[in-house]
């Protein structure tokens, strides 16, 4: 089960549990809404190791986009040195050198900015679901605390004490 699935059936079981008359109150099973708790803990861990892999693709790609870079400049340097030793060239080739170099570091600097927009985006949602599911949870919490202590102070007035 997956986090998802384990607040829909938190969701599900508040939703179809008996209400408790003249109020908002339900009653639920403990040890459903208990094993619905449990679920989401162990789906945890299965979240927080896409997150690291996100951030792992992130620096793949980062150590892509250098590794082309430099070999971008190196061929650019390369083409360079082979252009310098053409007199006629060498002011053709120095400017051609620098607009590689310049357009490696830009293709560079693109894909960095792109990789790191894909990781906050997925870092983004990933905090927004885990927020969600904190305030289901705190919800459902909130909501069995309630009731016990809504039907102890019942049982008080009831009994006279």
């Amino acid at each position: 089960m997956n986090i998802h699935e384990a607040i829909d059936r938190l969701e599900y079981l508040i939703g179809h549990s008996r209400q408790i008359p003249l109020t908002r109150t339900v009653v639920v099973d403990q040890e459903e809404v208990l094993a619905c708790i449990d679920e989401l803990r162990l789906s945890l861990p299965d979240e927080i190791k896409q997150a690291r892999w996100t951030l792992q693709e992130q620096q793949r790609l980062l150590s892509e986009a250098q590794a082309e870079a430099a070999r971008t400049v190196s061929k650019a340097g390369e083409r360079a040195q082979t252009m310098i030793g053409q007199h006629d060239l060498v002011k053709r080739a120095e400017k051609q050198a620098d607009a590689m170099l310049k357009e490696a570091t830009t293709k560079a600097e693109e894909t960095r900015r792109a990789a790191d927009r894909y990781a906050s985006e997925v870092m983004q949602n990933l905090e927004s679901q885990l927020l969600r599911t904190v305030a289901t949870v705190k919800k459902g919490v909130e909501a069995l605390r309630t009731p016990a202590a809504r039907s102890a102070r019942e049982v008080e007035v009831v009994s006279g004490r």
